[in-house]
């Protein structure tokens, strides 16, 4: 069995991140029932679905228009 870990967030949602593939996935590719044997809270983040919508860090940030004199 594939070994998971249980992250609960701030929001109340759950999410399941694995920590190891067994070796039954790594050769057929199929998932097998999970194994949770780990819980992680994250009380300080919400999850990806309730976070709100931020600029990506590549981006530069925005600055107030400036009108060109001639």
């Amino acid at each position: 069995m594939c070994d998971y870990t249980q992250v609960e967030f701030r929001c109340g949602h759950v999410r399941y991140t694995v920590r190891a593939w067994c070796t039954n996935y790594e050769t057929t590719h199929k998932r097998c029932p999970p194994s949770v044997v780990a819980i992680e809270f994250r009380l300080d983040e919400r999850c990806s679905n309730c976070r709100t919508p931020g600029l990506p860090s590549w981006m530069p940030l925005p600055t107030k228009n400036r009108m060109i004199q001639t």
